[in-house]
């Protein structure tokens, strides 16, 4: 059984087969992972960015190509809430089957004016409130890729912790930030900040700000020098307003400044930055669309 699919509101896929090890990365409910290996209770998988290392058994389903297939092809519900719960029956007052993060899918069964009734990879079955969620196909079939969509996703997140090698609603580090609002965004897109800057067109040459638009990247660390090459260890997002500001994870998700006369102004990752990308509308081998539905 070479296919699996997360079947935990969060996956926590780490550097080593031990729970110890370093967050590398997270995975989302519903989210489709090649198995690669074993070891002890832990599977090296491979998820849609192509990212490869180690998460537990409990998070996954491992299943055949038939029914890897089946899950993926299948009709899907898509939660739009930042955290939410799976409910055993058409009552929130019922016994919770799991939580639910920003970006979980679960397979569709059946709807009535207030819940979807969903089932998991590993075939129990839940409801979604209606107002918390959507048919995964029409989301897309309806997304406007835009960069006012961009920011609302991302104020969505505002005060959210910071938790290295994370990459959901339950705390995300500032790739993870910039990852998870680019998937809400309709984007997969590269995990890390030195892989990020690395897509999409360059912007703002001249280190002054000059022709950022709202949704672009901004990257942050130390320029390179003669002896050493440039090191990015910082991503955020511009949100194009006249107080220069953008929005990062550092500590929690918060607005800072790039203009010395704002009360948030960021001294510290003014002195740091080093260049902007454009993703949006972009054409790029690094830059995933979920509309061309990536296939493992």
């Amino acid at each position: 059984r070479q296919f699996a699919i997360a079947k935990n509101s969060v996956i926590n896929i780490r550097s080593n087969p031990k729970h110890s090890a370093e967050l590398g990365t997270q995975g989302l409910l519903g989210m489709a992972l090649r198995v690669l290996d074993k070891k002890g209770d832990f599977y090296r998988i491979q998820t849609p960015d192509n990212y490869i290392s180690w998460v537990d058994k409990g998070g996954i389903q491992r299943m055949n190509k038939r029914d890897f297939d089946l899950w993926n092809a299948s009709k899907k519900v898509l939660f739009t809430n930042n955290a939410g719960q799976v409910f055993a029956s058409k009552n929130k007052n019922s016994t919770i089957i799991s939580d639910i993060t920003l970006g979980g899918v679960l397979k569709y069964v059946s709807e009535d004016a207030s819940f979807y009734k969903v089932t998991y990879p590993d075939n129990r079955t839940g409801f979604i409130k209606k107002n918390e969620a959507i048919i995964y196909d029409s989301w897309l079939k309806n997304l406007k890729s835009t960069p006012e969509n961009i920011e609302v996703i991302a104020k969505k997140m505002n005060g959210f912790p910071y938790l290295w090698g994370g990459t959901s609603t339950k705390g995300m580090d500032c790739s993870g930030f910039t990852k998870m609002v680019y998937l809400m965004n309709g984007y997969i897109i590269p995990r890390d900040a030195s892989q990020q800057i690395n897509a999409g067109k360059t912007i703002d040459y001249h280190l002054n700000f000059d022709g950022l638009k709202k949704g672009d990247l901004l990257f942050f660390g130390k320029k390179a020098t003669v002896d050493s090459k440039q090191r990015v260890t910082h991503v955020g997002i511009w949100l194009g307003n006249k107080k220069m500001e953008f929005i990062h994870s550092s500590g929690n998700v918060h607005i800072s400044s790039m203009h010395p006369e704002q009360p948030n102004y960021d001294d510290f990752n003014r002195n740091r930055y080093i260049g902007s990308k454009r993703y949006l509308n972009i054409v790029d081998r690094n830059i995933g669309n979920l509309k061309d539905q990536i296939k493992l």
